[in-house]
Order: structure tokens, then C-alpha cells, then sequence
């Protein structure tokens, strides 16, 4: 490749390819439920090889045998992962091998488990993804001439380079341009007056920070209106669902996804007609299954995702702790994506400051999550403002111990807090795991 066409692939590469994609998903999703099932096969074959001649985690999983994929049931042939499993194995051994690394970027869960995953981006699944999204948001009616805001989870520091396509070339100066992306690291009370200043139109935030951003409008009389609310990576319950329809005016769109497979509603997004969540089969295989068997329609699963684009460190079968509700009806909209509903995903809590600030649980996940042989860790927020930190640590305890508190100064400064050695952490019997919650 000359000079020349090399510097026109790095400027022009990644919109053609974004382009490209949110045509090609923009017709998949009208396609009749049988073809989008001769597609989901295809991809799913093409992956598992992929997997299994290039991965040696992998490769070390299925044995000597090739494994045949002829249709989607053959993926029950294919053992199930979880979380522990992923992040016992280096980086190197998940990673296929002819992957250039260096033109990927390293991507870490939030942590919301407690037990942070890492997986690469390449150019191909940023590409994508972006056309996935494109894909949804166009549906919401959310057009170039919009104002979109989005938080992400992280410093400020790390938000300009946290995607390929943040950075790549001309869809990358497109995308910073009309995209305006704020760290959850940030207070609120600054975001709020950005908002003002610039014309929200679109808000894309979890849940939970919609929920301190109506109580920062409210200590400070300052009234927000938004177009559309797109919210992502927890579970949304109709009290904030509600409050952001009636107090900011917005049309509420969820979505269901995990960075692992596909996130910010990668796996199922909200239909425009508010029927139900669709399946981006032509994208991903969710399993809801119950003992190991799958579930009937109408029937609520454990939830085993599959991406089919995550090329660089493919995720096959992966177990991600929620539960949701596949559905055997036709939505109205015509859409050949089949349905799901009632999503049981994580729910997490805001910690409040003494003086009417908040420190986002995103930011107190991505502080903590990065303390090396931390295995890990709950934050607990008692009505007195005290801190409790629960940690998990079996090697090196007491510089993880002397660690997490030296995070801890600047996570919460001013703010009394205690760390505690516990032996495990999990749920209550009967509730949702919540790595930062209230008592």
C-alpha cells in the first residue's frame, strides 16, 4: 500500500466501514426471522473457528476436535464461561492470534460484579458497533442536528481515548463533534450547567446518574429538558423510568448489553414502539436457559451471550449473571429481531457527599477495580455518609489493603470511611448483587 492510499485508509477506513455496516444492519433488521437465524448460524460458525485455530484459551477449552457448527443448536456442544473463568487466563491466551495490537484498544468492564473482565477493540468490532448504534439511535429519531451527550465510565483523562472510533480519523473528528462525552468521574453540578449551556437534546447515562442528576436540578431550581434518554448498563425500574419522562419531558429508550459481547444496548435495545427489547441476533446468540436447558417463551432464564463480531478476543458462551424473558410474539413495528422483556440486570447506588455532591459508582469502580490482586470489592454507604469497603484478597493482602486506602483518600476526601477483609461477597439471599449500595 503506498503512502498515499494508507493515509486515505486511515482518514477515510473506519467511516467507509461505519457507513457500510449501519446500511447493512439498517436492512437486517426488516429481514424475515428465518433469514436473520441463517445469518446468526453463519457467523456463529465463522467465530467458533476463528476461536478455535487462533485462541489458546480456546483451543485448550474444546480439545482436539474441531467443533462443527451446523446450526444454533450445535452452540450447546460448546461448554459455558463465566467471569472467573475469563479472568484467570492472561489477556495473551484469549487474544486470536494474527491480531494487531497495537491498533486495538484495551477495554475493562465496569466492574459492577465485582469481578472486572478485559477484551480488545479492534478496528473491525469498533466499526461495528458504531453502526449499531447508528442503528438504534436512528430509530429514536435522533438525527446529526441533535446534541448528544454521553457519560463514560472513567477519568477524565481516559474518555478521549477510550474507543477506536473516537480517534480514528474523519469519523473520529465527526463523532467527538456531534458526540460530546463527559466522565462519570466529573460532578454533575459542572455537567448540569453544560447541558444548559450547550442544549442538551439527547442524554446517554445509566440510570443511576439520571437519578443524581434530577436531585442536582432540583437542590439548585434548575429546570432540564431533553428530547430522548437513552440509558444503559443497569436496570431500569419504572420509578426512574417515570422521573425521567415526567421531570426532564425525555422519551425513554433502555438498552441491554455488557462490554464483554456488545455494550450500550449491543445484545437488546427498546423498539421505538416501547413493546419490548430486541435481540440483535444478526449481531449476537443469547441463550436463556434454566438448569442448562432453554427456557419456553414467556418464561424468565439465565442469560449465556455469544458475540458475533468481537474477532480480536471472542466471547463464546459466556454466562453473565442476569435474567430476562425471551418472547415467541411479532412486535407491531415489523422488525424481524425477535423480543425479550423483564431484564433482572445490576442495579447500583450513587455515593452521596456531605455537601449535596456525588461521586458516581463508575467512578468508584474503575478507581478500585485497577488495584493489582484485589479479587474483589463492595462499597457499602450507611445513612451517616461513612464508607465501608469490602475487599476480597488472597495474595499480597496488605499492600491491597495499603492500596485501596490510598485510592480511597481521593475517592472520598473529607468522608469517613473503613475497609474490612472478608473471606467472600455475593448477594444477599433473595437480591441483586450491588457493588456500590446503601444502608
Amino acid at each position: 500500500m503506498t503512502l498515499y492510499k494508507s493515509c486515505c485508509y486511515n482518514l477515510f477506513g473506519l467511516l467507509l466501514q461505519v457507513l457500510l455496516n449501519w446500511r447493512w444492519l439498517n436492512k437486517s433488521q426488516w429481514l424475515s426471522r428465518e433469514e436473520l437465524y441463517e445469518i446468526q448460524v453463519r457467523k456463529l460458525r465463522e467465530i467458533v473457528r476463528r476461536a478455535y485455530e487462533g485462541a489458546v484459551f480456546y483451543r485448550r477449552l474444546y480439545g482436539n476436535s474441531h467443533p462443527e457448527i451446523n446450526n444454533l443448536i450445535d452452540i450447546k456442544k460448546l461448554p459455558i464461561i463465566t467471569k472467573e473463568d475469563v479472568r484467570k487466563v492472561p489477556l495473551e491466551e484469549r487474544i486470536v492470534a494474527g491480531t494487531d495490537v497495537s491498533k486495538c484498544v484495551k477495554k475493562t468492564t465496569s466492574g459492577t460484579t465485582g469481578v472486572p473482565v478485559t477484551v480488545l477493540e479492534d478496528p473491525y468490532s469498533a466499526a461495528y458497533l458504531e453502526g449499531l448504534h447508528l442503528r438504534r439511535l436512528w430509530s429514536y429519531g435522533v438525527r446529526p442536528w441533535h446534541r448528544i451527550f454521553r457519560i463514560v465510565v472513567g477519568p477524565a483523562e481516559k474518555v478521549a481515548t477510550q474507543t477506536i472510533a473516537d480517534t480514528a480519523g474523519i469519523w473520529g473528528r465527526i463523532r467527538t463533534n456531534r458526540v460530546v462525552r463527559l466522565p462519570s468521574a466529573d460532578d454533575v453540578r459542572n455537567h448540569l450547567k453544560l447541558f444548559k449551556e450547550k442544549g442538551a437534546a439527547v442524554l446517554i447515562a445509566p440510570p443511576s446518574y439520571f437519578r443524581a442528576l434530577r436531585e442536582v436540578c432540583e437542590n439548585t431550581e434548575t429546570m432540564l429538558h431533553l428530547k430522548t434518554a437513552v440509558t444503559w448498563g443497569e436496570l431500569l425500574d419504572m420509578k426512574t423510568r417515570k422521573t425521567l419522562s415526567d421531570f426532564f419531558g425525555a422519551e425513554v429508550f433502555d438498552g441491554y448489553g455488557c462490554i464483554e459481547v456488545a455494550p450500550i444496548g449491543g445484545l437488546a435495545w427498546e423498539c421505538p414502539t416501547h413493546t419490548a427489547y430486541h435481540i440483535n441476533i444478526d449481531s449476537v446468540v443469547l441463550e436463556f436457559l434454566r438448569d442448562g436447558t432453554d427456557v419456553a417463551p414467556g418464561e424468565p432464564g439465565e442469560v449465556v451471550a455469544t458475540s458475533l463480531f468481537r474477532h480480536s478476543t471472542p466471547m463464546i458462551r459466556y454466562y453473565l449473571g442476569d435474567k430476562a424473558t425471551p418472547m415467541d410474539d411479532e412486535c407491531p413495528c415489523g422488525r424481524g429481531l425477535p423480543l425479550l422483556k423483564n431484564i433482572e440486570g445490576r442495579i447500583v447506588d450513587s455515593i452521596k457527599r456531605p455537601d449535596g455532591g456525588y461521586i458516581s459508582p463508575y467512578t468508584v469502580m474503575h478507581t478500585l477495580q485497577e488495584v493489582e490482586n484485589l479479587e474483589q470489592f463492595r462499597v457499602v454507604q450507611r445513612s451517616d455518609y461513612s464508607i465501608e469497603v469490602q475487599v476480597k484478597a488472597t495474595q499480597s493482602i496488605e499492600k491491597v489493603l495499603e492500596e485501596v486506602g490510598r485510592r480511597c483518600n481521593i475517592l472520598f476526601p473529607g468522608m469517613h470511611y473503613s475497609i474490612k477483609l472478608v473471606e467472600s461477597i455475593g448477594p444477599e439471599k433473595g437480591k441483586k448483587f450491588k457493588i456500590v449500595s446503601h444502608e
